[in-house]
């Protein structure tokens, strides 16, 4: 019976799929039909009491899952090694390529001050208020980089240098 009944959804998909006057009404309808797919497979199963193998298993891959989310920030990073990045033309509108490099290698105070959000000739106060701003949320205990980190740091105290 199962077999059948698996054979008549297959048949059925199948002659939606094919069909040209009914692809229309499936993209549309798409999402309810994935939804109400999988609410009736969660009734079969707790209905048969196999549902606890669904929150085994959802349970089991739940650390992979996590793991992989906090794998996502490095596609930019993957993108670049690929290829896949944004395109050379794309690349020279970008007014940040055009910075001219310091010999010393330190960053400009615009760049520190672009970096934290503030104005180069900001105030000592505003400097730190968004240093620690920018740090609360980037810093690596809190799922940001220790790149990330020192970056802000030294933003700060390139900024720092010419306040008392």
């Amino acid at each position: 019976m199962i077999r059948l009944l698996s054979a008549a959804v297959l048949v059925l998909f199948l002659a939606f799929m094919l069909s040209s006057r009914f692809r229309g009404w499936l993209r549309a309808r798409a999402p309810m039909l994935v939804l109400g797919s999988v609410a009736v497979v969660a009734i079969a199963l707790a209905a048969t009491g196999r549902l606890n193998w669904i929150f085994a298993a959802v349970s089991a891959a739940l650390p992979f899952i996590w793991r992989l989310a906090s794998l996502l920030r490095f596609l930019p990073w993957i993108a670049r090694l690929t290829g896949h990045a944004r395109t050379a033309s794309a690349d020279q509108n970008d007014p940040r390529d055009n910075r001219p490099v310091r010999p010393d290698g330190r960053m400009s105070r615009e760049e520190a001050a672009e970096l934290l959000g503030v104005t180069p000739d900001a105030d000592r106060d505003a400097i730190l208020a968004a240093h620690r701003r920018l740090m609360q949320r980037l810093h690596p205990d809190r799922g940001g980089t220790d790149y990330l980190a020192a970056r802000l740091n030294e933003a700060r105290d390139r900024l720092l240098e010419g306040t008392s």
